[in-house]
């Protein structure tokens, strides 16, 4: 490897940090520098102030940035620990976390290792799916089992028992978890439905304006409205009465933020699919779809078939087959035909 040798007369290069980024590494602290410092003045040096001060400011600052500490233990035999901290948001909520630190305590012990990694990835879990009461609960008996699990470490008999009782533990937390992220997604995707359904009423009329504005040959902006506010309507509904026979699921794995945009999408489906009904009918493109000529039943008419195909999507999906065939795709009747005719053909083979 070859050395390179500065000039005296240069000094060497240094690359100044912004100061709003120096400040923020200054005021920042990880668990595992707390970790550190804890230990440094409880088991290396006891008696310095020095030390006690510098744990003190490196809590201060880790305390800042993830939230006071509610409830920790800290090892005796090595730099380990957990803790349970409660940040409260700008919103005035609690976000409840749990920190670890035990990689040197169950060095030795492999299975328990893997179970305080399986302990830490259901505490991610928690902070980021989770919220209110049901986080706090995951979070708290995590810590628990995390603390027997450290102090079963720590015994002097030199082998650490219990491992069974404690797998048993954190899956009947698992299971908690998992239950309690079930309905919480529910509830985001719902909220994320809420949204959805409100910046629609509030597009509807604006696309409405801007059709009338542009004189658009063939568009009632009136009608149009009507069909995106009833798509977005019809998908509302019938999410709503999924969630109300307990036959919607959605995975909370993915976190808050994506299921709050499937919420919000899903109003949006609907008034697609009701705008298409309407250029569909209107373009010619659905013959066996007759609307009536006169204009209040022609409003109410795309009124209603706008809320049934945002309702259904087996009915959107007619309706898309349908527009391909007015379009000079398969006719629909002829591929249901031929649907059938594959399935007796299929049953033949069978029963041959």
């Amino acid at each position: 490897m070859t050395d390179f040798a500065i000039p005296a007369r240069l000094p060497a290069p240094t690359r100044a940090l912004p100061e709003k980024l120096a400040r923020t590494r200054r005021q920042t602290a990880s668990f595992g520098d707390l970790v550190h410092a804890h230990w440094q003045w409880k088991h290396e040096h006891a008696d310095d102030d020095d030390r006690r001060e510098r744990y003190e400011a490196t809590r201060a600052r880790f305390e800042a940035e993830h939230g006071k500490i509610v409830d920790d233990y800290w090892s005796t035999r090595e730099p380990a620990a957990v803790a349970v901290c409660c940040l409260r948001t700008r919103w005035g909520r609690e976000q409840w976390a749990l920190h670890r630190s035990t990689a040197r305590l169950a060095a030795d012990h492999p299975e328990f290792a893997r179970l305080l990694r399986d302990a830490a990835r259901q505490s991610v879990r928690a902070a980021n799916v989770l919220s209110g009461m049901t986080q706090r609960i995951a979070t708290s008996n995590l810590f628990s089992l995390t603390r027997d699990v450290m102090a079963s470490l720590e015994s002097k008999q030199g082998r650490p028992t219990g491992l069974a009782d404690y797998k048993n533990d954190l899956r009947n937390i698992e299971e908690y978890a998992g239950q309690a992220g079930a309905r919480q997604a529910q509830i985001v995707y719902l909220k994320g439905l809420m949204r959805g359904l409100v910046a629609l009423l509030v597009l509807a009329p604006v696309l409405a304006l801007l059709m009338s504005a542009g004189s658009v040959r063939g568009v009632d902006p009136a009608v149009l409205a009507g069909c995106l506010v009833a798509g977005s309507f019809g998908a509302t509904m019938s999410v709503l009465m999924r969630m109300s026979a307990g036959k919607f699921d959605v995975n909370h794995e993915i976190g808050r933020e994506y299921v709050t945009n499937l919420g919000l999408a899903r109003p949006f489906i609907g008034a697609i699919f009701a705008l298409l009904l309407y250029f569909a009918v209107q373009g010619g493109l659905t013959p066996q779809i007759q609307k009536p000529s006169d204009g209040s039943a022609a409003f109410a008419f795309f009124v209603a078939f706008g809320f049934l195909i945002g309702f259904s999507e087996r009915f959107a999906k007619e309706i898309v087959r349908s527009t391909q065939a007015g379009a000079g795709g398969t006719p629909l009747g002829a591929e249901l035909g031929a649907q059938g005719v594959d399935r007796r053909a299929q049953d033949i083979q069978v029963g041959a």
